[in-house]
Order: C-alpha cells, then structure tokens, then sequence
C-alpha cells in the first residue's frame, strides 16, 4: 500500500556474515556450529536501513496483498486473525534457499527478488528495532509506554543434516536468525521448537504448531509481539454490553468500549474508517464496510485496493473529534498456510517434485514445504492491544520413489508355515486345499 514505516538504521548486507543474536538454545555469534553439524562461518548479522534498500515500499505492497491472501484462507468462526509481516519474513527466509521457478514465484509473491528482498525485508525488520523489547510485555498486567514490538527469527536444522553454509550465512546475515540444532522426529525436537514460541511470543502462544516427522530437515520459525497502550485509552467505566450483529444476521451483545477522542476519520466509497493511535508512532485502523456489501458479512473478502483507498484517505486526513464504540477483542487463529501458498501462486513448493529448495541443504535431496501455519492473537481492550504471532515453515526431505506394489490373490490351494525366525526351525506346516475346513 506504499506505506514506508520510518526508522534509523545503518549498514549495508554482507551476504557472506554469519553468527547471529543467538537465544539461550541457539548457537549464537561464534557459537561452534561445527560441532553441532553445521557448516562453520563468522561474524554477525548486518542491519540495512531503509534508504538503502531500494524496494521497500514493493515489499510493503506485497506483504498487504499476502495478508488479505492469508486472511481468505482462514476459517475461524469467530473470525481469523493473521501477520502479513510474519508471513511475509518467513517465506523470505525460505526464499533464500530456492532456486528456478519457485525462487521466481516467492519473489513475485514478495515484490522484489534476490539480494533486494532481502535487503528489503532486513531494512524492514530492521526499523522495529526501536521498539524492540522484553516479549513478555504482551504478558503483563500494564501495557509499556513506549510499546514493544519484539520480532525474532530462528532456523531449526535436523541433526542429522547439513545445511548449505551459503544458505545458512544469509538466513543469519540478513535475518539474524539464531540456530538450533536437535532431533525433529522427536518429542525432545518438538519441545525446543515449543520453547522458542512460548519465549518469543511472551507466553500469548504457548506451543509450535509443528509436528514431529521422520522426514523434517529444517523448520524456519518467525514470531512477532505487540504490547502497545492507547495514546488516548478508553474509560473502562464506559463499557458497556451493547448490540453487535454476526454474519448470519443473528444480534448478540458484547462488551464494548466507548470514547470521544480527536482521531483521523475518513469515509470512502461507503467505508468508514478511523485511526487510533498508540503512545507513538504506531497505529490501529478501524476499518467498517459499506453496509450491505459482502465485505460486511466476511471483512477478509474485502478488495485489497478498496482498503489501501482507506488507509490512503486517514494517512491525509486531519483530526478531528471522533465518538467512537467499540468491541473488544480476545481473538486467537491458527491458519493452515497450503491454501495461502496456492493463493499466492507458491503450489509448487508444496511437492518434491516441483519445489526446487536446493540451496538449503549440502546433499541434492529433494526438498519440499510439508508443514506451513501461522498462530496468531489479537487482544483488544481499554488500554491498549496486545498481540502476537507464529509463523512455521516446515522443510521436508522427500522419500525415495516407491516400487508399484505387487498384488498377490490367494485363490487356489497354497502352503502355510510357522517358523522360529532365529533358527529357521518350520513350527507349522500346512497344505490349505480348502479354507473352510
């Protein structure tokens, strides 16, 4: 939507850097990755600023258009909540180590290509930095003033493989993606990647979704907190239960806050939105669509276009005095990523036949995405919001091409035998000519 968020950062990406922050679990700067199986580099990662990387604002369209994709695939009852950001920061990652057709789709799905989405999305990344924070502020009982947005990026390998060092040196240098080796077929492997969630998301989610499997070779994990209090908060005496209407046309009521404020409001094509601003310079859009449109009964099959409109109209809007009411919100999604990938024309990353990840891994074993979710929560209330979110991309090995079974009907008499299998001594041996008897 051409919205380029501001920040001071300097530097320029060298690809070839390697190390990274590093959580109590990770192998962080001049870790021995040698000893844990990986391919051995040095150094830490490079910050991009914004100035420097050219497609910013290509990537920030894109990263919209993969939200409203993401959005569409959810199936929550009561709603989905998602992280175009996260979603946009893992794929990134993966698209690090593909090659061919399907590094030409994650780019296209990306809005930029090569070293410049990387440098994009490390530019991006990069400017949260001044609000970066303890995640476990989403956890506590007053929300921070400044607010943390805490984000951080992890790369999981199997213990038994190597990653191309390449590969690795980016997802570090670019990312800052600390490391952990363990056994991913394993309950003891879930239980890591369980930790790092719960760590980095300040306990709003509490697990991976990421299932155990013989065949996972590496699992890409991003995460995103918020805890961001109101610049103007709502008077909890205030709330009230009042009316709120469901898809189906069923009337409810839930507890709503209410406030009178000097806020950017703006009405396009029926669209009425306001912008709530937190104690900096972020922000929240209330977004509400026209009435009787099919983007009132399901908001997430609203036109991207018609949002960025919105959104474009409250960025030139002058403040003004605003009655507001509002619901809070306690959302929690899980989003099954294969429908997104399709959506956003990444398919052929879901089949070893056509996914092309071969610059993650040392060995030519084909590579493919098995696993990919994203968990999110979104809580809405007088002070502020809190809100977190997972995004797990699980890389899978194929397996060797199976032989086509060979089929054997038993339809005329046949020998049967029992046999001690470690001595070769026959227990039984029968002639059956009649299973009956």
């Amino acid at each position: 939507m051409g919205v380029v968020v501001a920040g001071v950062v300097a530097g320029s990406l060298a690809l070839g850097a390697c190390g990274g922050p590093g959580e109590p679990d990770t192998i962080g700067p001049g870790g021995d990755r040698a000893a844990h199986g990986l391919q051995v580099g040095a150094g830490d990662r490079v910050t991009v600023a914004l100035t420097a990387a050219p497609d910013v604002t290509s990537v920030v369209d894109a990263t919209w258009r993969a939200g409203f994709v993401a959005l569409a695939t959810g199936d929550g009852s009561a709603g989905t909540v998602v992280s175009p950001a996260s979603l946009v920061v893992a794929l990134s990652m993966l698209a690090e180590g593909a090659v061919g057709g399907s590094a030409a789709a994650l780019d296209e799905a990306l809005g930029a290509s090569g070293d410049a989405r990387t440098d994009a999305v490390n530019a991006l990344s990069a400017a949260l930095a001044r609000y970066e924070g303890d995640p476990a502020a989403v956890s506590a009982k007053e929300l921070p003033v400044p607010p943390v947005v805490h984000m951080a990026n992890q790369v999981v390998a199997d213990d038994g493989v190597q990653l191309n060092e390449s590969y690795l040196d980016r997802l570090v240098a670019g990312y800052g993606a600390g490391v952990l080796v363990t056994d991913l077929a394993t309950a003891a492997g879930k239980r890591d990647l369980d930790a790092w969630v719960n760590r980095n998301t300040g306990g709003l989610i509490k697990e991976s979704a990421i299932e155990p499997d013989p065949a996972l070779v590496l699992v890409l994990q991003n995460a995103v907190a918020l805890a961001a209090a109101w610049a103007e908060p709502f008077e909890a005496d205030a709330t009230s239960d009042d009316a709120f209407t469901l898809a189906g046309g069923e009337q409810v009521t839930v507890p709503t806050m209410h406030g009178a404020a000097t806020w950017a409001y703006a009405e396009v094509d029926g669209w009425r939105a306001v912008r709530l601003p937190y104690t900096a310079d972020l922000h929240a859009d209330v977004l509400l669509p026209p009435a009787g449109s099919s983007a009132a009964t399901d908001p997430s099959s609203a036109d991207p276009d018609a949002v960025a409109a919105v959104v474009a109209a409250l960025d030139a809007a002058e403040p003004g005095q605003v009655l507001l009411a509002l619901p809070k919100v306690d959302l929690t999604s899980r989003t099954d990523l294969t429908a997104t990938f399709e959506a956003l024309g990444l398919a052929d990353l879901l089949d070893p036949a056509t996914a092309r990840l071969d610059g993650i891994l040392i060995s030519d074993q084909p590579l493919f995405v098995g696993q990919a979710v994203q968990q999110a929560v979104l809580q809405v209330d007088e002070d502020g919001t809190r809100a977190a979110a997972v995004t797990e991309l699980g890389v899978a090995a194929a397996s060797a091409p199976m032989e086509p079974p060979v089929e054997l009907v038993v339809d005329r008499p046949y020998l049967f035998t029992v046999t001690d299998g470690s001595t070769g001594w026959p227990l039984f041996l029968a002639s059956v000519l009649d299973p009956r008897g």
